[in-house]
């Protein structure tokens, strides 16, 4: 009986366990509506223009697609919102994307506005890495 009860906990955890090899979303915190992947590659946002809604919270995932180093730099806009408990504003207001590496944040949007963003590296802006972030009332 024991040698069953030790089998089926090990089958148990074997397939409650996530596939490996997938990288598991986190839960979305409390309020947040909505998710957001800005796709970073050579010299382009994709999106480059976003839309949201003062006061409703959003979560950003920034996919970095290229061989090399990115950010998502939208100092007017990230002083213009907040962060939920658990999420910290960026520094600088600048989300550094390291190569093929993908990072979260949740904002709250707070001030309506258009806000510029680029990327600061290097001549990636020039080459057409910016866009805008407009916050409706």
């Amino acid at each position: 009986m024991r040698i069953f009860a030790c089998g089926s906990v090990i089958v148990l955890a074997a397939f409650s366990a996530p596939p490996s090899g997938r990288a598991q979303q986190a839960p979305a915190p409390a309020g947040v509506s909505e998710t957001i992947t800005v796709r970073m590659s050579n010299f382009a946002f994709d999106p480059e223009y976003l839309r949201l809604k003062a006061g409703v919270p959003v979560r950003f995932r920034f996919l970095n697609e290229s061989r090399g180093g990115h950010d998502f730099s939208a100092p007017a806009f990230f002083a213009a919102s907040s962060t939920l408990p658990g999420s910290s504003a960026p520094p600088n207001g600048d989300v550094a994307v390291g190569a093929h590496q993908t990072v979260e944040i949740v904002v709250v949007p707070l001030k309506p506005g258009t806000y510029p963003l680029k990327c600061t590296h290097f001549l990636h802006s020039f080459f057409g890495m910016h866009g805008t972030v407009e916050v409706i009332p």
